[in-house]
């Protein structure tokens, strides 16, 4: 079974008009998603650092492509570098509901950038390559059960990504079938991901880790273009991807099932709380009980949570879980998300301000957390980004609810009202946020991207 061919040919032949309106209209939110994200995250642990490494390493050159929120603009791959450097930052990117990654991260700094670069390149060609990209990076994934992702010591939503956002290059660029898996070839020798990057508390690379993705990506696809050759068989080849990462334990028909039928870029989660989505379900769970009980959160006695294993890296170490020591530690706690969405009644961007990682409250509910891991909840679709969450109680009671389709899910979506809600204030903590008049007209123009003759025009905006 030729994954590299099939997949290649699927990007280099996929048309607007044969993709369904319910994957374009997901795809334009996952912009809008983006967008606000990467303007908000300008602020986040690393993300400056790398701004100012783009900038220097620029060293004057043209101003190809716009640098979200900041007012400037660079050579487009050291744009697409920086951006994707913010896009994590606050945690709020969207995710698959089929795959452990956030399949648009890199994959639309890369297009952004690019597109700016080329000119000329209609929403219609944009929204197509994100497709292109979004479907590549999630197929490439459920191959593999997510709970082996760090067997070998890689962290994988990245790497994953990393081959959609070359995709999507590749389809921006009009390349070939063979320029498609030459360019995947060239981002395979580049980029990787290390999973010592969840055992460390002090780095910020778990923030800023897309970078690398987007800048290996567009060169790929740039090198692709000019000629350069790589390997036949990139992903299923004798010395390949599935053999380097998973020693070949993967299953290859579920990367080609279906392709260009049911589409893996329409089954998107989009986060209405800015942490790790290993959160969700006991959040979501947390959110109903409290809201279907009269309960003091001075009560509780004790939360157990239960979650697949695949959340272990929201739940472990669990003392350091439970008092984390900075912004990133918090979203990538459950104890604490879930302690803060019991008292606060919501999880927010100001959750993980300095001062609420501190408040005693939260803390000393978070004390009170205990979990177990449920490997069977891995191998279903339903309670990957489940959980359930029982609330034990000083009277006695215990109230326990299950979540399988947390909010945010295709099949349980943000109402429009509250998605807006999002992106606004997402944009509002820009380094140099626009009026909200600006913003709307973001939002609008990208709302009625298929009529966009040149995402210049959008990029003006930003």
């Amino acid at each position: 079974m030729n994954i590299s061919r099939e997949l290649a040919r699927f990007v280099a032949e996929l048309k607007y008009e044969n993709i369904p309106e319910n994957v374009i209209e997901v795809q334009k939110r996952s912009i809008l998603d983006n967008i606000a994200i990467i303007s908000g995250g300008a602020d986040g642990n690393g993300c400056r650092e790398f701004v100012e490494y783009a900038v220097e390493s620029a060293a004057g050159g043209k101003g190809e492509a716009t640098l979200l929120g900041q007012g400037m603009k660079l050579p487009a791959v050291w744009a697409a570098f920086a951006n994707a450097s913010m896009v994590m930052a606050l945690d709020f990117s969207d995710t698959s509901a089929t795959a452990t990654i956030h399949p648009n991260t890199s994959t639309f700094t890369v297009c952004l950038a690019l597109a700016e670069k080329l000119g000329g390149v209609s929403g219609k060609d944009f929204l197509t390559a994100m497709i292109a990209g979004s479907e590549v990076a999630c197929r490439l994934a459920r191959a593999a059960v997510s709970s082996r992702f760090a067997i070998y010591g890689f962290y994988m939503p990245p790497v994953f990504t990393s081959f959609g956002a070359t995709a999507a290059a590749c389809k921006l660029l009009g390349l070939t079938e063979d320029q498609i898996i030459d360019a995947w070839s060239l981002d395979l020798s580049q980029y990787t991901c290390s999973s010592e990057l969840t055992k460390n508390k002090e780095t910020p690379i778990r923030s800023i880790r897309e970078a690398f993705g987007a800048q290996a990506a567009m060169s790929s696809a740039l090198l692709a273009a000019k000629g350069i050759k790589g390997y036949k068989d990139p992903f299923e080849g004798q010395q390949g991807f599935y053999k380097a990462y998973f020693q070949n334990d993967y299953d290859a028909e579920a990367v080609l099932k279906d392709l260009g039928k049911d589409f893996e870029a329409a089954k998107l989660i989009f986060k209405p709380w800015p942490c790790c989505m290993g959160n969700h379900g006991c959040i979501n769970a947390a959110l109903n009980i409290m809201r279907d009980h009269d309960i003091k959160p001075e009560d509780i006695t004790a939360l157990k949570a239960e979650a697949p294993t695949v959340a272990r890296v929201v739940l472990e170490p669990a003392e350091d879980k439970k008092a984390p020591k900075n912004a990133i530690g918090a979203k990538y706690s459950m104890p604490f998300t879930v302690s803060t969405a019991i008292i606060d009644g919501s999880v927010t961007l100001a959750s993980f301000d300095d001062e609420n990682l501190k408040r005693r409250d939260i803390l000393d509910l978070a004390s009170k957390f205990s979990h177990v891991l449920n490997d069977e909840w891995d191998k279903s679709i339903e309670m990957k980004t489940g959980g359930r969450l029982t609330i034990e109680t000083k009277d006695g009671k215990s109230y326990t609810d299950t979540v399988s389709s947390t909010l945010g899910n295709p099949d349980n979506p943000m109402t429009e009202d509250a998605f807006r809600a999002k992106f606004f204030s997402c944009m509002d903590r820009a380094a140099k946020p626009a009026d909200r008049s600006a913003q709307e007209a973001i939002y609008e123009h990208v709302k009625a991207l298929e009529r966009i003759d040149d995402i210049r025009d959008i990029a003006a905006l930003l």
